[in-house]
């Protein structure tokens, strides 16, 4: 855990990490309430597309800015790797928003961390501490609560695909925390983008519809924000610790059940919130480390 120096300068960070991580909560959850928007008239597959073009030319100016620098990898099997988990993953949770409550999708965006924690204890050899594997634990009976009242009709398959997100995008974290061992921070994102746009173009073109100027002025915010959500996130985990300002994540849902409830009519049950705050106490838990292991690790 980060520690309050004499100076202040620990709280200071924490209070800049939380702050961080509302603006991501918040610009994501908006993100969401636009993908469902737009879900009415377009395929996930073409909003898929759009929101990836728009990201890439967010990185435009680092693009010109380095050069060549920016591609400049030891690992390009890996960065590939992480492109194909971040496209199934992405796809999932879009065709996931179309088809199920939009508070429910949220709450099981929650299982990535757990998922990422149990891929690194099963097939990295990373130590299974009692602290992770009660946060672990505790995630996945928030699992059960969420998709317990959920999980009927047509919203089935929503449910299912959300936890295939949840699992995609469990396994790309892990894919940064290896490539950010080597890899510059601007080489990761703009190789995402570089990767997904032609793919996601070409899974596009069997579903293109030419957007009116307001759906494209939505198209432009979901791109924009979503840059904007991973800069918040990025910068959130950069200041303070993820035990600090995950708990700050759970506005995500506060955010996203006010507008499922005002767009959509959708009422949250009251198991989904609590299944989503035990997830979210699972994600902490699982992301502490022991008092020994932190030691060690600063010596």
């Amino acid at each position: 855990m980060q520690g309050i120096r004499p100076d202040g300068t620990g709280i200071s960070n924490n209070l800049r990490g939380v702050a961080f991580m509302a603006a991501y909560a918040v610009c994501q959850s908006l993100i969401w309430v636009v993908v469902r928007l737009l879900s009415e008239r377009y395929a996930p597959e073409l909003l898929v597309f759009y929101r990836n073009f728009f990201g890439l030319l967010v990185m435009l100016p680092l693009l010109i800015t380095r050069g060549r620098m920016t591609f400049r990898t030891t690992r390009p099997w890996l960065h590939g790797l992480r492109g194909l988990v971040a496209c199934v993953g992405v796809y999932s949770l879009f065709f996931a928003l179309s088809a199920a409550p939009l508070a429910t999708v949220v709450a099981i965006t929650y299982l990535a961390p757990l998922f990422a924690s149990l891929i690194a204890v099963t097939l990295m050899g990373e130590r299974a501490s009692g602290m992770r594997v009660v946060g672990l634990l505790l995630g996945f009976a928030g699992m059960v609560m969420v998709i317990q009242p959920s999980a009927t009709g047509q919203a089935t398959m929503g449910v299912l695909a959300a936890l295939v997100g949840a699992v995609m995008t469990g396994g790309a974290f892990i894919t940064v925390k290896i490539l950010s061992r080597t890899e510059a921070t601007g080489t990761m994102v703009a190789t995402q983008f570089i990767l997904l746009v032609p793919v996601s173009f070409f899974v596009a073109l069997d579903h293109w519809v030419w957007p009116g100027f307001p759906d494209f002025v939505l198209l432009v915010v979901l791109g924009l924000g979503f840059s904007a959500a991973q800069s918040a996130m990025a910068r959130a985990f950069a200041f303070a610790d993820a035990t600090v300002v995950l708990p700050v994540d759970f506005l995500r849902l506060l955010v996203a059940a006010v507008a499922g409830m005002v767009l959509f009519g959708e009422v949250p049950e009251l198991m989904t919130w609590l299944g989503a705050a035990f997830i979210l106490t699972g994600a902490v838990m699982a992301v502490l480390r022991p008092r020994t292991e932190a030691v060690v690790n600063k010596l």
